[in-house]
């Protein structure tokens, strides 16, 4: 094989093996997908400012022994307006649970009276529920039950009550959420109250509504 020939091989060669180094060659750019998840700001207002206020109430609304006496009923709307669409739920946690005559989820406590006796209960029943201005549902659950209806008792013990759509169980989502809420206080009797009452005793019943709002 003569020199010459042997030169053109090698030539070829490092021409074959330089266009493979540039075929491999691999340039990148990159993909972006960008945007936000904001969570919109939320107002309650409620009527009165959700001061349920039963006056100045009769001895004679006090019954003796262990009767009780139940009140009427005080309504109050309240509505949740928020910046953007979201879900809306709260928690209940009553601020005089310690006082309550009767305990149960649903009771909440109206203050204390000579000593350690109860003046006695409330109950908060939520009830027209709209979501932008159409009736909806409500649901309340907590870890091993959940209740769907157009009429709600507010419950503690970390039940957690929001607005559903109507005829589905789905949850609701939107701007303007909308209910009313009745209170209903029953007072207890005397001897629950640890005897008669001799000076002024107000009703120190006292909820905070916790609202959880969000994507």
């Amino acid at each position: 094989m003569t020199k010459t020939f042997q030169r053109s091989l090698l030539a070829m060669a490092l021409a074959l093996s330089t266009s493979a180094v540039h075929a491999a060659r691999i340039d990148s750019s990159e993909l972006k997908v960008t945007g936000s998840l904001e969570v919109p700001a939320c107002t309650v207002t409620a009527g009165d400012d959700g001061s349920y206020s039963y006056g100045t109430l009769n001895p004679s609304d006090i019954r003796p022994g262990t009767a009780i006496n139940t009140l009427a009923v005080l309504t109050k709307p309240w509505k949740i307006s928020c910046e953007g669409d979201t879900y809306l739920t709260f928690k209940v946690i009553d601020n005089a649970e310690a006082t309550r005559s009767v305990v149960a989820a649903e009771n909440f406590g109206l203050g204390s009276v000579n000593g350690t006796g109860k003046i006695g209960f409330y109950t908060v029943n939520m009830r027209n529920p709209k979501v932008n201005g159409v009736a909806s549902n409500l649901f309340s659950t907590n870890t091993t039950a959940i209740v769907r209806a157009s009429v709600m008792p507010l419950r503690q013990n970390d039940y957690v009550t929001g607005w559903a759509q109507a005829g589905a169980n789905v949850q609701q989502i939107g701007k303007l959420f909308e209910a009313d809420l009745d209170v209903t206080a029953t007072l207890a009797g005397t001897q629950t109250m640890n005897g008669a009452i001799t000076d002024d005793v107000p009703l120190a019943g006292s909820l905070t509504l916790n609202f959880a709002y969000g994507l």
